[in-house]
């Protein structure tokens, strides 16, 4: 039932979005469960079919180029790099939130990473998007996150847009979790 429901609103934008040339609609997928052994990392008991009160916040980014920066200690991003400006319609979003946050579907079809679109607008074409998940439902709550390894190129094409994470793009896991800020380190000298 759920993946009916998932499917009519794609479905949905995907006829809205054929005929708008002023935005692109991208998804970022994982069909096999790396991104979920990987978000099982930083927490065990993360629910596939996770209830929308708990799913962790993802934002996407936008970068002049095709090198994702680091956030700075503050959470904001550093470099040429941006909060994707575009906010979602959906009560209580924020700028670059994409829709639907770190979503798992059921363990029988192998908990694939099913999150809703990141949406660009035209003025942002030829820069890179990419996106985050963050360890809480809010950035407010957030100590670290997980960062895709390469952004995706934004360009005036048919919608939606559907990227596979794995094998194509992938997580940089050269540090998986990374810190927004690192804790102190209280030991002595």
């Amino acid at each position: 039932m759920i993946f009916a429901i998932y499917t009519l609103v794609i479905a949905f934008a995907a006829l809205n979005a054929q005929t708008a040339t002023d935005k692109v609609y991208i998804r970022f997928v994982d069909r096999s469960d790396s991104t979920f052994h990987l978000i099982r990392l930083e927490d065990p008991g993360y629910q596939d079919m996770t209830p929308v009160e708990s799913r962790w916040i993802m934002l996407g980014y936008l970068s002049e180029d095709d090198i994702i920066d680091p956030l700075s200690p503050n959470g904001e991003p550093t470099g040429d790099d941006i909060v994707n400006p575009f906010v979602i319609p959906i009560e209580g979003s924020i700028k670059g939130q994409v829709a639907g946050g770190a979503l798992f579907g059921p363990a029988e079809y192998g908990s694939p990473f099913m999150p809703g679109f990141a949406i660009v607008t035209q003025e942002h074409f030829g820069k890179y998007l990419y996106i985050r998940v963050f360890n809480a439902t809010s950035i407010s709550k957030a100590t670290k996150y997980i960062v895709l390894k390469h952004p995706h190129l934004v360009k005036a094409e048919s919608n939606p847009v559907i990227l596979d994470i794995f094998p194509d793009i992938g997580w940089d896991t050269e540090q998986v979790w990374k810190w927004i800020q690192p804790p102190n380190d209280l030991s002595e000298d």
